[in-house]
């Protein structure tokens, strides 16, 4: 910045020295010819006659061509009319008898005659020259008048000028880059903070954050950076929680089987009890199996290759078939189910095995989540183009605050980490990938102390 204040200084400078130059040079030309025609003016005043075709110049006449010359600083000359000098300003005239130069007897021909010239050997530097002619009695040509200036002084002008704006400008340039710096230093010193803050996030700490100050877009910046701190460590946090949970599934139920195996082996489980402890063994091993297709699914979907592969089925079976699954944990709990009397067949035309993950996830949550002596209601109905499907339990129900995060990947609830905590968070991620996946939308409305209600539905996909 300082670099483009310098040029433009320099730049302003030239074009201030090119309009100062033509400012001098017309200024001058306009100065001299005043001058040119007062002494032509005077000249003939004061010129005396032998004869009607002879004049002559009077040495009475040259004090007063010297004051107007010194007045108006300028060099004046008269010529006779073979551009022979007569007479000159000068206080010791050494141009007595020379003759004018060629080009500026061409030039006293003109109208206009202004030209910069040393004119031949009369003077030492260049001139500002003009002329004209000295008539008397009408039209009669007698001689020349030339008037010149140094142009030298134009130099020394455009220098003086240059010498002010020079230091002017490096003022200017000092009281800018000290501003520029101050405003830079602010405004990189926020953007620092940040380098400095993702660095801190890149290992793995995400407790830093940026001071918000104005509402530039800067701090529009560190307010993102701030946000992405906090969702950065929410998804930390479901991670760690997520790992935790998983491990503690997989150890839980290999232990588990590892020890009844191992008793029933080595003889430790009587064999009136072998058949008991080989359905827990079997239960722990269908616990393995949903944890792992957990995880597989959720490979699937982070690679982008959970596809559907879509067959006609009915979705009422499904459910009724999944329900089944569920039968002990309902009766232990004493659950009542409503709403399957009034369910009819449901033809769909969607991923079976999707579908039935989908129906099973949610039933999991009712009844995972349902008090003892609850209720959960059941609906399967067509609604315009659509399949909807809505399972309603009873119960503490979700926050309000919570619904808006609750199908996000590793999201479990405070009242799901109370009532639950050895789940992973993925079930109702999983559930809206799928649904999605099919083209559908699934929704969750809940009152705390009441009941939790979540819904999906399918379009009506065409048989292919």
């Amino acid at each position: 910045m300082a670099a483009l204040i310098a040029i433009s200084f320099m730049l302003t400078a030239a074009v201030q020295a090119v309009f100062a130059r033509r400012y001098w040079i017309e200024d001058k030309r306009r100065l001299l010819n005043e001058q040119v025609h007062n002494v032509a003016a005077m000249m003939k005043e004061n010129m005396a006659e032998f004869y009607p075709d002879n004049y002559y110049v009077s040495e009475e006449v040259r004090p007063l061509l010297i004051r107007m010359a010194e007045a108006s600083d300028t060099n004046v000359l008269i010529t006779d009319t073979d551009y022979r000098i007569l007479m000159c300003s000068h206080q010791k005239c050494s141009h007595h008898e020379k003759v004018l130069p060629e080009a500026i007897r061409d030039g006293l021909q003109q109208q206009d005659f202004f030209a910069v010239t040393m004119m031949g050997d009369l003077y030492d530097t260049s001139q500002y020259t003009t002329g004209t002619k000295l008539k008397v009695g009408g039209d009669t040509v007698v001689g020349y008048v030339v008037v010149s200036s140094s142009a030298e002084a134009l130099g020394a002008y455009i220098l003086d000028n240059l010498q002010v704006y020079s230091l002017s400008a490096v003022a200017v340039l000092m009281l800018a880059f000290i501003a520029l710096y101050i405003m830079t230093y602010q405004m990189v010193r926020p953007l620092r903070q940040m380098a400095a803050l993702t660095r801190q996030f890149s290992n793995g700490d995400f407790s830093g954050r940026v001071k918000v100050r104005g509402h530039d877009e800067v701090a529009e910046l560190a307010q993102a950076l701030n946000g992405m701190a906090v969702s950065l460590s929410s998804v930390e946090d479901m991670r760690r929680s997520f790992v935790a949970n998983v491990s503690h599934d997989l150890k839980t139920p290999m232990t588990t089987i590892a020890g009844f195996i191992d008793g029933i082996l080595d003889g430790t489980v009587p064999p009136e009890k072998q058949k008991e402890y080989l359905k827990i063994v079997s239960e722990e091993t269908k616990r393995l199996s949903r944890l792992v297709t957990t995880m597989l699914d959720l490979s699937r979907i982070d690679s982008g290759q959970l596809k559907i592969n879509p067959v006609q089925f009915d979705l009422t079976a499904a459910v009724c078939a999944t329900l089944i699954a569920f039968e002990p944990r309902i009766e232990k709990k004493h659950i009542s189910i409503e709403g399957l009397e009034d369910c009819v067949p449901q033809t769909v035309f969607a991923d079976y095995d999707l579908l039935q993950q989908v129906v099973y996830n949610l039933m999991d949550n009712a009844v995972k989540f349902t008090e003892d002596g609850g209720t959960i209601r059941l609906t399967l109905a067509k609604a315009e183009d659509k399949t909807v499907f809505v399972i309603r339990n009873t119960g503490e129900g979700i926050p309000a605050e919570e619904l808006p995060h609750i199908f996000d990947r590793f999201y479990k609830s405070d009242r799901s980490r109370g009532l639950d905590k050895s789940g992973t968070g993925l079930g109702l991620y999983i559930v809206k990938t799928a649904i999605d996946l099919h083209g559908g939308e699934v929704t969750v409305r809940s009152v705390e102390g009441q009941y939790c209600e979540f819904a999906f539905w399918l379009p009506e996909l065409q048989k292919r």
